[in-house]
């Protein structure tokens, strides 16, 4: 839940003070790209989130026998690490594989959550990770179903289309990001109850 909260309030503020930021062209990791006077905001975030989602799934699950579902459940974590340890601008290669890492699977993670949540909150869980696995899917894949039309003289790519790279991108760290909050409080009222 802290991690969630750190990353939103910091990515907002980042957003406000980073020159021209556009939510529909920029990606968020430009907000973390060295040299940038958002440098050290959203290298708080990122490294904040990464760092509460690995403690977070370590701790939630080490008890339980169940080491394949934390590995699922750390991976994510260990994707923004990644990606907040090499920017975009230091190594793309790097960061790329981090966000492989942290979106289709932290999408996932959102997804599968829905086997040990409780109430309403897990048809919410599923609604968030399939919005986030949509939009992952938009960036790394949809330039594949429009691509060149043919005869025509441009570039028409799906992921271009309304919302732009930091659009799409933005749907897919939001939906998780409120996940995370939501999560987290859930988890904490149930411990307050007891076993």
């Amino acid at each position: 839940m802290f991690g969630g909260l750190l990353f939103l309030l910091l990515t907002t503020a980042a957003e406000s003070i980073y020159p021209n930021f556009s939510m529909q062209n920029n990606a968020i990791s430009d907000l973390a790209a060295l040299g940038t006077s958002t440098t050290a905001i959203e290298e708080t975030a990122v490294l904040g989130l990464a760092a509460c989602w690995i403690v977070g799934s370590y701790y939630l699950f080490r008890n339980t026998g169940r080491k394949r579902l934390m590995v699922l459940n750390l991976l994510p974590g260990i994707g923004y690490l990644l990606a907040g340890l090499s920017p975009e601008n230091v190594n793309l290669t790097i960061h790329s594989v981090g966000a492989l890492f942290a979106f289709p699977l932290g999408a996932i993670v959102v997804m599968l959550s829905y086997r040990s949540i409780r109430g309403p909150i897990r048809y919410f869980s599923i609604g968030l990770g399939a919005l986030s696995l949509v939009s992952t899917f938009m960036i790394f894949f949809g330039y594949q179903i429009v691509g060149p039309c043919g005869t025509c003289s441009y570039d028409q790519r799906l992921d271009k289309l309304a919302l732009g790279l930091g659009g799409w991108e933005s749907i897919i760290v939001y939906p998780v990001l409120v996940w995370l909050i939501a999560s987290g409080a859930y988890l904490m009222t149930r411990s307050s109850e007891g076993p």
